[in-house]
């Protein structure tokens, strides 16, 4: 498969696009050159394909061709709220849910989490996220949001949200046959959700889940929770198009 490169969604409305800066580094250590084949993609579920024509020492030109037929994008509108968590742990957290096909990551503060994101921190989540995107040949590039408070959280509109939970009273994640076209999956940060928490996120519609016996880590569970609920209601469980 060409290569995949993202760019300004008005990029791919001409003729040629013309690639500098992050994307034609990108371009240069995979060793392209003229003639070779590309595809541009605006991380909004378009693309086109192209060949390179240029390759000079501050940018490359792309002769566009035709639309690209696009990955599929998971009918499952994934939305995963994780609790701000520290530098490298939120960093794998970003990289892997994208691959698994989240929609949106909520980064929220509450009573156990830690610090507060800096900008260039969210800037940081956010390459991180376009890097994910191409690697994992998807078409759209999750939005990174927040950090929102926890009463903003309670107040998302998703009509199926989960609150990942290991104490007793939580339950098993629901049953498949009836599929949300969007779901919200908060997890707590590294010392879990407080019981005051729990409570008023029942109240306000939520549902409190397991993910089974044993005690993850918070990324380790926010990986397990995005891929499950892929798997249950999204496309995880379905083979290549």
């Amino acid at each position: 498969m060409s290569p995949r490169f993202l760019v300004s969604p008005e990029l791919l409305s001409g003729s040629h696009a013309v690639l500098t800066g992050a994307e034609l580094h990108h371009l240069r250590v995979r060793r392209l050159h003229a003639g070779s084949k590309v595809i541009l993609s605006d991380g909004l579920g378009h693309q086109r394909t192209g060949v390179v024509v240029a390759l000079e020492r501050q940018r490359a030109v792309v002769a566009l061709r035709s639309e690209a037929p696009s990955p599929l994008e998971s009918r499952l509108r994934l939305v995963l709220a994780q609790a701000a968590l520290k530098a490298d742990k939120m960093d794998l957290v970003v990289e892997k849910t994208t691959e698994i096909g989240v929609s949106e990551i909520l980064v929220f503060e509450c009573e156990r989490s830690i610090g507060h994101p800096s900008p260039s921190r969210q800037a940081r989540w956010q390459r991180i996220a376009r890097s994910a995107t191409k690697q994992c040949q998807r078409s759209a590039v999750p939005a990174i949001v927040g950090p929102i408070s926890f009463e903003e959280l309670l107040s998302r509109p998703e009509p199926l949200r989960l609150l990942l939970w290991d104490g007793e009273s939580a339950t098993a994640l629901p049953e498949a046959n009836r599929a949300p076209e969007a779901l919200l999956a908060a997890v707590g940060p590294e010392g879990g959700f407080s019981a005051a928490e729990v409570d008023q996120a029942v109240a306000r519609g939520f549902r409190a889940v397991s993910l089974g016996p044993r005690i993850l880590r918070a990324e380790t569970a926010a990986v397990v929770a995005a891929a499950l609920c892929q798997f249950l209601w999204g496309d995880l469980n379905r083979g290549r198009p």
